[in-house]
């Protein structure tokens, strides 16, 4: 079981994924702020396994997002999820330190698989040490 903070600016989206994710077995905390979702990750900044983060958001776009919580956090396992992967975002993302930049899962089976495996790399990167 994961801890999982989600941030997307569309509400119906972040109750359907906290809900999948909570199906998963996993615990999820839906933001669709990306200021609340910050102040929450600046109060518990260990409390998270995963951030998954909407790329193209107001306000706060999910790249700013991702190096804000980086800079608080920098071994945060962040990912950006977008609806259309452009290189330039995803090069973007990795310059950041971003764990990686996924399609937005649509079903149940590709949110399980889609956590399952940022979730591999996460450990992969906690136990290469980068």
């Amino acid at each position: 079981m994961a801890r999982i903070l989600y941030l997307d600016d569309e509400e119906p989206l972040v109750f359907l994924a906290t809900r999948m994710l909570k199906f998963l077995k996993h615990e999820a905390e839906g933001f669709t702020r990306a200021a609340d979702a910050l102040a929450a990750f600046q109060s518990k900044p260990d409390a998270f396994d995963l951030v998954l983060t909407d790329l193209s958001m107001p306000y706060m776009g999910g790249l700013e997002f991702a190096k804000q919580i980086l800079a608080i956090r920098p071994d945060a396992a962040v990912v950006v999820a977008t609806g259309c992967i452009e290189p330039r975002d995803e090069e973007a993302a990795r310059a950041l330190g971003v764990l990686d930049v996924v399609m937005k899962p649509g079903t149940i089976e590709d949110m399980a698989r889609t956590v399952d495996e940022l979730l591999k790399k996460t450990e992969t990167v906690t136990t290469d040490g980068r």
